[in-house]
């Protein structure tokens, strides 16, 4: 690999492209599934909570445009079709895993930051209220 440039990180660079990827709300857990085996929709739907319809239908066709993942149509009465990752979709899961690593190293520390930040702030916004001048 090269030395790291900030040109690595420019609009049109792979690296760019890449973050874009992986820094998507919805595609680790896309890829999570998938990773199992083709999924229809309705099945992945249930699989990621909390996605609407829209999101995941943009997601995959996203994924799908990437080349991560493929759509099989099936001309069946009532027609079918099913999501299932490529052999390039299967080379996230190795960053996929080192999020999840990094993550579980990592986040107790995150925890312990957020509740020192939310008991700073709710000291802070005790401490304004009280200089808040009456009208």
């Amino acid at each position: 690999m090269t030395p790291e440039t900030r040109a690595d990180y420019d609009l049109e660079s792979a690296t760019r492209m890449a973050l874009d990827c992986l820094a998507h709300k919805w595609t680790v857990l896309i890829i999570l599934e998938l990773k199992q085996g083709p999924l229809r929709f309705t099945q992945l739907r249930k699989a990621v909570p909390g996605v609407s319809p829209q999101v995941l239908t943009q997601s995959l066709r996203e994924l799908h445009r990437n080349g991560m993942l493929q759509r099989r149509y099936f001309p069946e009465v009532p027609p079918r079709v099913e999501y299932g990752l490529t052999d390039l979709g299967f080379t996230l899961c190795e960053p996929v895993n080192a999020i999840r690593a990094w993550a579980e190293k990592h986040g107790p520390a995150i925890t312990k930051a957020r509740e020192r930040y939310d008991a700073d702030e709710s000291q802070i916004a005790t401490t304004d209220a009280l200089h808040t001048p009456l009208e």
